[in-house]
C-alpha cells in the first residue's frame, strides 16, 4: 500500500494523529472532557505543537444513515452509498471542531479532497492509490488541530468523495500518520486495547499490555474488536507503534500494537458470528468473494467429509444477504457462533460452540490457558453514564426515519 509523499513538516513543529472511535462521542456530555484533554496536550507540546483528529461518526449514526438510505431504495448504486454514508462521519467531525472551537482551540475540519487520502473508485470499499498533504498541511499552519472524518478519500480521477469501508477510521488514521512521518498513533476507545478475554463476559479478562501486529490479526479475524487488517498490515509496513488509550476519564493507555512482542494467551469469543455450511468448492468461492470485500471469514472443516463451514466474523456485515441473495451461493446457515483460543506459540485453535454455551465454555478455557502472569493490567471497571447524560447523541441529530430493513451496506 502506498506510503505517500514524503513527510515535509514545517521546521520546529510537532504533530500528534490521534484517532477517536465513535463512542468517544455518544452523547453530548462527552464532547467536553475530550476537548480538555486535548487541550491540556497542546498546551504540553508548546505553540508550535498540532495534533490531527482522525474520527468516526457518533455511534449509530452511519446505521442511521444507511437504514434510512435503504428504506428508499434497498438496491441503491455503491457511488451513492459512497456518497451517503460518509455524511455520518462529516457530521461527526464538524460537531467536534465546533466542540473544540467553544473550549478555545483553533480547529477545523478537512474533508474528501482536503485530507489527501487518493484511491481508486472501487465505491464502498475503496483502496488508496496514494497521499498528498499539501492541503492538510496549510491547515496545520493556520489551526492547532485539524479533525479528519476517517474513512473518506477522493478519487485520484475525478476527485469525487470515496469511502474505504465500514471500520476503516483506524486505516486513514495510520495512513496519515505514516505519511506525517510519525512513529506513533494514539487510538482513543471506551476499551483501551485487547483483552485476554471479552471482559463483558468473562469477569477477570485482562489488558494485554504489549501485543504484535500479527495476533491482533489473528485476534481481528476472530471476531475481537481491533484494528481492520488492512489498517493492521499498513501500520506494520510503517513499523508504526499503535497506543490504545481509553477515551474518557483519566484516557489512560492501554495495549500498544507493535512489530516485534510476544504472543499472549487469549480467548476470542465472538457472538456476532455468522456460520455457513457448503461442499467444498462452494465454500472456497465465498471465502473469495468475502476476501473480494474485506470481509473477515474463517473455513472450517465440514460437519461431514466433503463439506466445509464458513464462518464470518465481526458481526457488521450481513453474510446471508450477500451470500445466498446477493451472489446466489447454496449456503446453508448453521446456529453456531465461533470460539478461538491464541496460543503463546502463535498458533490458534477453533471451535464452534452453540450460542448458550459460548459464555461458559469461554470462561472455562480462560481459566485454563490465561494465567494472571501473562496479562498483568486488569480492565478497569466501566461506569456508566447517568440516565440523564445517557440520551444516544444520534438520536438528537435524527431528521429521517428510522426504518429497519435489510443492509447489504
Amino acid at each position: 500500500m502506498p506510503t505517500g509523499l514524503p513527510a515535509r513538516p514545517i521546521a520546529g513543529d510537532r504533530t500528534s494523529v490521534m484517532k477517536f472511535d465513535g463512542s468517544s462521542f455518544e452523547t453530548r456530555e462527552r464532547f467536553g472532557p475530550v476537548c480538555q484533554w486535548l487541550r491540556r496536550r497542546l498546551d504540553q507540546g508548546g505553540p508550535r505543537h498540532r495534533i490531527v483528529c482522525v474520527v468516526s461518526a457518533p455511534s449509530g449514526l452511519t446505521e442511521q444513515f444507511r437504514d434510512t438510505l435503504l428504506a428508499l431504495n434497498q438496491t441503491p448504486s455503491d457511488r451513492l452509498i459512497d456518497a451517503g454514508l460518509p455524511l455520518a462521519d462529516s457530521l461527526g467531525a464538524v460537531l467536534f471542531a465546533a466542540a473544540l472551537q467553544a473550549h478555545g482551540i483553533s480547529a477545523t475540519v478537512a474533508m474528501g479532497p482536503q485530507i489527501g487520502l487518493r484511491t481508486d473508485t472501487n465505491y464502498t470499499r475503496a483502496r488508496l492509490q496514494g497521499i498528498n498533504l499539501a492541503a492538510l498541511r496549510r491547515e496545520l499552519v493556520q489551526h492547532q488541530l485539524v479533525v479528519v472524518p476517517g474513512g473518506q478519500g477522493s478519487a485520484t480521477r475525478g476527485g469525487q468523495t470515496t469511502w474505504l469501508g465500514r471500520n476503516s477510521a483506524d486505516l486513514s488514521a495510520i495512513a496519515l500518520a505514516a505519511a506525517l512521518g510519525e512513529e506513533e498513533l494514539e487510538v482513543y476507545s471506551d476499551m483501551p486495547g485487547l483483552f485476554s478475554c471479552d471482559p463483558d463476559i468473562v469477569a477477570n479478562a485482562m489488558l494485554i499490555p504489549r501485543v504484535p501486529y500479527a495476533q491482533a490479526i489473528q485476534m481481528w479475524t476472530s471476531g475481537a474488536k481491533a484494528p481492520h487488517q488492512r489498517a493492521l498490515e499498513h501500520a506494520l509496513q510503517n513499523r508504526l507503534r499503535i497506543v490504545f488509550r481509553r477515551n474518557h476519564g483519566n484516557f489512560e493507555p492501554g495495549t500498544v500494537l507493535v512489530a516485534d512482542a510476544a504472543f499472549h494467551s487469549a480467548i476470542v469469543p465472538d457472538a456476532r458470528s455468522q456460520t455457513f455450511e457448503a461442499d467444498i468448492s462452494t465454500a472456497e468461492d465465498a471465502a473469495r468473494q468475502l476476501a473480494g470485500v474485506d470481509v473477515p471469514h474463517v473455513l472450517m472443516p465440514g460437519t461431514k467429509e466433503g463439506m466445509r463451514r464458513l464462518v464470518v466474523t465481526s458481526g457488521f456485515f450481513d453474510a446471508w444477504h450477500f451470500l445466498a441473495i446477493e451472489r446466489r451461493l447454496p449456503v446453508v446457515r448453521q446456529d453456531t457462533l465461533l470460539l478461538t483460543r491464541v496460543r503463546l506459540d502463535g498458533g490458534v485453535k477453533r471451535e464452534l460452540v452453540a450460542p448458550s454455551a459460548l459464555a461458559g465454555r469461554a470462561r472455562e478455557l480462560h481459566d485454563i490457558h490465561c494465567e494472571p502472569g501473562l496479562t498483568p493490567t486488569r480492565a478497569p471497571a466501566q461506569t456508566p453514564a447517568p440516565p440523564s447524560a445517557a440520551q444516544l447523541l444520534n438520536a438528537r441529530l435524527a431528521v429521517l426515519a428510522h426504518a429497519q430493513v435489510a443492509s447489504h451496506a
